[in-house]
Order: C-alpha cells, then sequence, then structure tokens
C-alpha cells in the first residue's frame, strides 16, 4: 500500500522553480480578480484559477499534471 502512495506522490510532485512559477501565476490572477473592471463571471474565473495555482504550489503537487499528462 505505502509503495503505491509513493509512487502517486512522485507523480504529482514540482520543482521548486515551478512552485515560484506558479505563485507569480496565482497572485496575478488574484490580482486581476480583484482589481480590474471586469464582469463577476470573468472575476470568478480568475478567482478560480487563482485558488488552483496557489493551493498546488503551497502543496508542492498538483493533481492537475497528471490530468494534463505532464
Amino acid at each position: 500500500m505505502s509503495s503505491v502512495v509513493i509512487a502517486l506522490a512522485r507523480d504529482f510532485r514540482m520543482s521548486e522553480t515551478e512552485q515560484k512559477v506558479r505563485y507569480g501565476i496565482g497572485s496575478a490572477a488574484a490580482a486581476a480578480a480583484i482589481f480590474a473592471p471586469l464582469s463577476y463571471k470573468w472575476k470568478t474565473i480568475l478567482t478560480a484559477v487563482a485558488a488552483e495555482v496557489i493551493l498546488a504550489a503551497i502543496y508542492g503537487y498538483s493533481p492537475m499534471k497528471k490530468f494534463l499528462g505532464s
């Protein structure tokens, strides 16, 4: 069982550089959602993107990487 968990964790891990890039992208999306004069639809989309990217950077792994095949 533990070998399965280790294999999954290894597939989802990201490098420190990728984490920094994700922090930047997430911060930019959050700032755009807060300060840009956009409709509520776009603000919602930007907020969702910011939340996913920042949380992935905080935890150091992203399930979306596996989903997208990276």
